[in-house]
């Protein structure tokens, strides 16, 4: 060990995560037990046992915390390049319906009540979930486009629907499990629907 110089373990990031894991932890058992409305910060800090700095300086807001919550519970949506737009819409398709598979119904009702009457709610969900979505697909339709399987004739935010709404409706809707055959036929639709909309140029 002679002329080695021991470093002593950085603890700080340590412990940033566990402090951050608690005030989503509190934050996702006082949105169940209470709801939206009968959040506060107040209880997040007391449940946490975290100081009001350490909260804030992460979530200023209130909607800002629930939608971090929230997103501690999805896994996210990678971009996959398979090389053909029925290969990456599937792949999307099946990660978006294991995220959804995840869902918890102690928090659906109060969070989609939340959604539908908060603007400030909805545009801190919107930032977690929808833009980073929107962002892959972006991505996916554009290389469709380059390979000449698409035009120009569809947004993302359209062609986004035509994939998730099907997903939604079968998850929260009808309260199925999105299971692999349903998948392929969203696969079907969605790529039935894209082609109509926006068709290559000839």
């Amino acid at each position: 060990m002679t002329g080695q110089t021991l470093v002593p373990p950085r603890r700080g990031r340590q412990r940033s995560e566990v402090a951050d894991q608690a005030i989503l932890n509190a934050t996702l058992e006082i949105l169940a037990e209470e709801g939206f409305g009968g959040l506060t910060m107040a209880a997040v800090i007391a449940r946490s046992a975290v100081s009001s700095a350490t909260l804030y300086r992460r979530w200023p807001t209130k909607q800002d915390l629930v939608a971090g919550a929230l997103a501690s519970l999805d896994p996210g949506m990678t971009d996959v390049d398979a090389g053909s737009l029925e290969g990456d819409i599937a792949a999307l398709i099946n990660g978006l319906a294991e995220a959804l598979s995840a869902h918890r119904d102690d928090l659906a009702e109060a969070v989609a009540h939340e959604l539908r009457r908060n603007p400030d709610f909805r545009a801190a969900v919107n930032d977690k979930f929808l833009r980073p979505r929107l962002a892959v697909f972006d991505s996916v339709l554009r290389r469709a486009r380059e390979r000449g399987e698409l035009g120009n004739g569809v947004t993302t935010t359209v062609a986004y629907s035509f994939v998730s709404g099907p997903l939604h409706h079968r998850v929260f809707v009808l309260g199925e499990a999105a299971n692999p055959a349903f998948r392929r036929s969203v696969v079907t639709g969605a790529l039935a629907a894209l082609r109509a909309l926006a068709p290559p140029a000839p």
